[in-house]
């Protein structure tokens, strides 16, 4: 069976209801009352319970960085470690029993079970029409969005579409499980479910906005790994990419890159879904959201934090002129405590460092985690009409321009020096698309995810060479200082990613899962205990 939470009792929706930023105040009745086939009693359970729905998303945040950010390309584990859970993610040397793995599978499944087991609930509420549509509509999408990480991370999955059936489940083809997801995500899109917009205490929630940019991407990335191959399927999925890229309504690019992670303009209009986290919000009362602490937990000094830049290289892959090089690197930082600015050996990841609480920032954590935003849908507007016409059209050469401009400070609606040029084949733009990814959505958890559907994971991730600053010690084990008694770092080849193989395209089934339901569970290729009557060999043609 699956070890996965159910949420069946009221202590349980009362610690997710704890973690969720935008719930409403709720007349709680007794905890009796509130079980079983009584729950939800009124249209303020109702949205309780859905409230309770989106907390495995903020809790997914922290996880995403290790699991997600290390086995690609970009990202090295910052800390002087080889061992433990992140340093053996970076470096590919991570087994089924990778912690980090084991929460990911258990906090997707428990988004999954909370999902479904409230689509039935308030299904079968009597409750305001209008909520119950709209809530049922949420669910779906949530739904859809944890089995959307679930498949692409470790394949073939359980469909769990009732609380109850997760006991003894068997995992589903991966095709399968992106029908699930497409149906979720059409019911969710439908006219009339989910709003445009929110206000108040409600922004932060999915919007039909949200749906189809989700829809969009799904079927994008579909269309690019389906074990079905190449054909009719593939064109379907690539047009109906296309048609929910162009449904996605009254979202436009900031101006400004990183007003993106500005905390204090949450929900901007660039902003399609995200993970929200407030200091309140988890048991520690600092956000939650690692993403922030990852990235400055060593703070102003030359010691690196837990997640950094792999090499220099990829910071000056950007030119100097693009935003985006500022917006997603820190290089030199102000020091409000000495008054002057600090010059980091090896860049920071920019976006999640709030630089106007930049003394506390590694300890707070309430940067909302960005997880689908208009840049995206405009790029898979453009990567899908490239694919879907074997050559770049005026439409995707408009939608990639967009990205171009914003990121030059440029007008959005004139041509610029900047614009792609025209006249590109199919690879040339294809190429072009995948670099402009890179560039917009560094340390935004997409660049394994990308690579993978690519199919070019290895042979990217394989050569790169980690490069780090590294402290300096004496004979007897000591920091080495300088005249004026700063410890001292020098440049080193650390950790390497050259351990990295075609099994790496899937994480492995977590082993604690494995012991509970090995039949209905088995191991992906490649991994210890797996059996290829049952894999097949996945990987033909993958590099």
């Amino acid at each position: 069976m699956l070890a996965m939470k159910k949420i069946h009792c009221i202590s349980t929706l009362l610690l997710l209801l704890a973690g969720f930023v935008s719930c409403n105040e709720l007349d709680l009745i007794p905890e009796s009352a509130l079980t079983g086939s009584n729950f939800p009693l009124t249209d303020n359970d109702a949205v309780a319970l859905i409230n309770g729905v989106y907390v495995p998303n903020s809790d997914f945040s922290s996880n995403s960085s290790y699991l997600i950010e290390l086995p690609a390309d970009a990202t090295q584990c910052g800390e002087n470690v080889t061992s433990g859970g992140g340093a053996e993610l970076g470096t590919f040397q991570f087994t089924p029993s990778n912690g980090n793995i084991d929460d990911a599978w258990t906090t997707l499944f428990t988004g999954v079970t909370a999902a479904s087991s409230a689509i039935d609930k308030i299904s079968a509420a009597d409750i305001t029409d209008g909520l119950k549509t709209r809530l049922i509509g949420e669910a779906k999408f949530l739904r859809a969005h944890y089995y959307f990480y679930l498949v692409q991370l470790f394949g073939d999955v359980p469909i769990v579409l009732h609380e109850d059936e997760g006991i003894g489940a068997t995992r589903a083809p991966i095709d399968d499980v992106y029908t699930q997801i497409v149906q979720d995500l059409t019911d969710a899109s439908a006219s009339g479910v989910l709003p445009e917009s929110y206000s108040g205490t409600d922004k932060g929630r999915a919007t039909n906005g949200a749906a189809y940019a989700l829809l969009a991407k799904v079927n994008l990335v579909w269309a690019q790994t389906s074990p079905d191959g190449n054909g009719q399927n593939k064109t379907a999925r690539l047009t109906a990419a296309v048609a929910a890229a162009n449904n996605v309504k009254g979202y436009s690019l900031e101006e400004e890159f990183l007003e993106n992670w500005n905390t204090a303009r949450r929900n901007g209009k660039e902003n399609i879904f995200s993970a929200h986290h407030v200091e309140s919000q988890q048991s520690a009362g600092d956000g939650g959201n690692h993403l922030a602490h990852c990235s400055f937990a060593t703070g102003f000094s030359q010691e690196t934090p837990h997640l950094v830049i792999s090499n220099i290289s990829f910071y000056n892959k950007f030119d100097d002129l693009d935003q985006r090089k500022s917006g997603s690197y820190a290089k030199t930082l102000y020091n409000p405590e000495k008054d002057e600015y600090f010059v980091f050996g090896f860049p920071r990841f920019r976006k999640y460092i709030d630089t106007a609480n930049i003394l506390t920032t590694n300890l707070t954590r309430s940067i909302d985690r960005t997880i689908l935003r208009y840049a995206d849908v405009l790029l898979i507007k453009a990567e899908a009409l490239n694919e879907l016409n074997s050559t770049p059209n005026d439409e995707a050469y408009a939608a990639i321009n967009q990205i171009r401009r914003r990121a030059f400070r440029q007008s959005l609606t004139k041509t610029s020096i900047y614009d792609v040029p025209t006249g590109l084949s199919y690879e040339q733009f294809r190429d072009t698309v995948r670099e402009e990814r890179f560039k917009e959505f560094v340390y935004e958890q997409q660049r394994w995810f990308d690579l993978v559907r690519w199919r070019i994971l290895v042979e990217t991730v394989k050569p790169v060479i980690n490069q780090n600053m590294v402290k300096q010690l004496d004979d007897n084990g000591d920091p080495l200082k300088d005249d004026s008694g700063n410890e001292i770092f020098k440049e080193e080849t650390t950790h390497e990613k050259a351990a990295i193989s075609l099994k790496h395209y899937r994480f492995p089934i977590p082993q604690s899962q494995r012991n509970i339901n090995p039949e209905g569970l088995w191991q992906n290729w490649g991994w210890d205990g797996y059996d290829e009557a049952k894999t097949g060999k996945p990987y033909e043609g993958f590099k």
